[in-house]
């Protein structure tokens, strides 16, 4: 148990560090590519796939992992994908972003970890919504008889792994041709550089991609030291503890990665506290109800899917299964709709109100 605790534990307090400082959500990564235009985090996750693949693929070539089939489940893919991107916008946050903003203070992401918890238990076993699920993930589909993209396609995986690289080459490279900021927020000076460094402004995309590609592989290492085949994993582990609580005393739920998951918050802690970014920041009444909305559709749309933003979009697409890409692909789409239900028609309805009534804007 010493060293469930420690493998998962300290991985899990790595990736929260790593993702607050870089402030690595995919939600905005996702959602600034429709509202913005802004591909700054979205580089940062292309960049990690890179990485994670090439690093995973290395690893099975050593023997050390082994990467097993990904059943196809098309349809719980596509839906369960597309209900998870629709509730990150409604939630604040991916599952990821739900665990380290936690560690910034943010009570609404705690209450939609506790709902994203409650909508994955009732979405598996036993639970009230699982029959809904299984029913949805009966349908299973193989690509000339495979379930992974390289397999389909009749390639070696380095051939896409070479792909990824492109991208994120392309990407670096356009980085170094831009132009710099013209306003930078300012950094105590009597700090040491390397606190400057890691807590003095938050990461470029590159460092951020990086960090979290390689934390990502290292989270497959610490995994299997504890006799776990898999990496980064958030959404079983959330119902896994949840179970532990409401079943008083079910310790199967205590593996590696539940440790991660407990983990991402004290990391983020950490990281938050030492650059003076905690703050305790309660929501609303309405937007409480979003948190607890968002948490609930996060759930179930990840447990139909079989994984979230960190179990299928970092994990699953770096090893191309199809399963994986689909869901991957929905989540990104229902986070453009969610956006547009949830931000954009709301501030059109807005404008419209206020251009309608300029006399009650100005408070006449």
């Amino acid at each position: 148990m010493i060293q469930v605790i420690l493998a998962g534990g300290l991985t899990g307090i790595l990736f929260g560090f790593v993702l607050q400082r870089g402030r690595f959500c995919m939600t905005s990564g996702f959602r600034d590519l429709f509202l913005t235009r802004d591909a700054t985090l979205f580089k940062a996750y292309v960049l990690a796939l890179a990485i994670q693949s090439t690093g995973i693929f290395v690893l099975q070539a050593a023997g050390i992992i082994r990467l097993g089939a990904d059943p196809f489940q098309w349809l719980a893919a596509a839906v369960g994908g597309l209900i998870f991107g629709i509730s990150l916008i409604l939630s604040g946050g991916c599952a990821s972003g739900t665990y380290y903003r936690i560690g910034e203070g943010m009570v609404g992401s705690l209450i939609a970890a506790v709902f994203f918890g409650i909508g994955a238990l009732a979405s598996r076993g036993s639970g009230i919504l699982a029959p809904l699920a299984q029913r949805i993930q009966a349908h299973t589909l193989t690509v000339n008889g495979a379930t992974s993209l390289h397999e389909a396609l009749g390639v070696s995986p380095w051939v896409l792994v070479a792909g990824l690289w492109v991208a994120a080459i392309l990407f670096l490279v356009r980085a170094r041709r831009a132009p710099a900021p013209a306003w930078q927020p300012p950094v105590d000076e009597s700090r040491p550089w390397l606190w400057r460094a890691v807590f003095g402004r938050g990461w470029s995309w590159q460092v951020t991609g990086l960090a979290v590609g390689l934390v990502a592989v290292l989270a497959w290492l610490t995994s299997v030291s504890t006799g776990r085949m898999g990496g980064l994993g958030i959404t079983g582990a959330t119902a896994g503890l949840l179970r532990l609580v409401v079943a008083s005393g079910d310790v199967s739920a205590l593996d590696w990665s539940a440790f991660l998951v407990l983990g991402i918050p004290v990391g983020s802690f950490i990281a938050a506290r030492a650059a003076g970014e905690f703050r305790l920041r309660a929501p609303g009444p309405a937007r409480l109800l979003q948190h607890i909305a968002g948490g609930l559709g996060m759930g179930f749309g990840a447990t139909l899917a079989r994984g979230c933003n960190i179990g299928n979009g970092l994990v699953a697409v770096s090893q191309f299964s199809l399963n994986g890409w689909t869901a991957t692909l929905f989540i990104i789409l229902g986070t453009w709709l969610g956006a547009y239900l949830f931000l954009v028609l709301p501030a059109r309805r807005a404008e419209s109100r206020q251009v309608a009534s300029p006399g009650l804007a100005h408070g006449d």
